[in-house]
């Protein structure tokens, strides 16, 4: 199976590196950057991930800093890794940054947890994935729509066990009980989604429980992932969607508020056995709707 990367995470992870480096030797951003005749703030951008580095600013980086073999061999492999394009960029040269970095951190994750008012993208079918992106993005072509699905589709590879890495991702999915309702009109395309989430929570690497309507108030507004990393140099990182702009935080406050509600979600939430009763029922209704 094809080793997946995400590109983003690792040129945070070599970024910040970089930056621990300079900061263990005592070095000033502005010094180095005067040595390396570059400009402090393309060196900034190194360290927080903004760019992709050229393996050449690496090498020379190190030599400043006189950086250990160890130290050199996982840095300079990462900064190889980081040129690669993720799987999905050859499919949509205008993949927007913040999809980008989320397909990053589902490569590189370990384990994620999600809740989610939709039902959500590594769980949904092709022809419900259809659906909800052509309403969402309604100005798209056809072809940019078959695009989008495709990219959608292929993200799931990430629960396939191993997906060419030595550990398998962890999927906790809490889904608000509206998702199992509120689809496309079609009856047909919301039953295959409902026994496909079925199939889904057979897998031992997922976990799937509905939030549901008598549950009342939670401390979750909004969809949010939380996203824990594969490798020890990275960091959780938790996404917040919006209708606008999705929201990214990773220091250790917001991590640990996001916890807080992921926990406060769970609690509230029916257990796995009684979450899929809950999802066969309202699947039974939609199959007597068409029948």
């Amino acid at each position: 199976m094809t080793v997946t990367h995400g590109p983003v995470v690792i040129r945070r992870r070599l970024g910040w590196a970089l930056k621990q480096l300079r900061v263990k030797r005592k070095r000033q951003l502005s010094e180095v950057a005067r040595l390396l005749e570059v400009s402090p703030s393309k060196l900034s951008r190194i360290e927080t991930g903004q760019v992709e580095p050229k393996y050449r600013d690496v090498r020379d980086l190190l030599d400043v800093y006189d950086a250990g073999e160890a130290e050199r061999t996982q840095i300079l492999e990462w900064a190889n890794e980081a040129k690669q394009p993720g799987w999905w960029q050859p499919f949509a040269v205008d993949v927007p940054a913040d999809l980008d970095f989320y397909i990053s951190l589902e490569s590189e994750a370990r384990a994620i947890s999600i809740y989610s008012m939709p039902i959500n993208g590594l769980l949904q079918t092709e022809e419900y994935a259809r659906a909800i992106l052509g309403s969402a993005v309604p100005t798209r072509t056809v072809a940019e729509l078959d695009v989008l699905v495709d990219i959608r589709m292929r993200r799931q590879n990430v629960l396939s066990t191993g997906d060419g890495h030595d550990q398998t991702l962890t999927l906790h999915a809490v889904l608000d009980e509206s998702a199992l309702l509120r689809g496309p009109s079609q009856g047909t395309v919301m039953t295959n989604q409902l026994s496909a989430l079925l199939d889904h929570s057979d897998r031992e690497n997922v976990t799937l429980q509905v939030l549901p309507f008598e549950a009342g108030y939670t401390l979750a507004s909004s969809t949010f992932a939380l996203f824990e990393p594969r490798e020890s140099d990275d960091w959780s990182v938790v996404n917040v969607e919006s209708t606008g702009a999705d929201a990214y935080f990773d220091t250790p406050a917001d991590v640990a508020k996001y916890r807080t509600i992921w926990a406060d979600v769970v609690d509230s939430s029916l257990d796995p056995d009684a979450s899929r009763d809950r999802i066969r029922r309202v699947r039974d209704r939609f199959v007597s709707r068409t029948t």
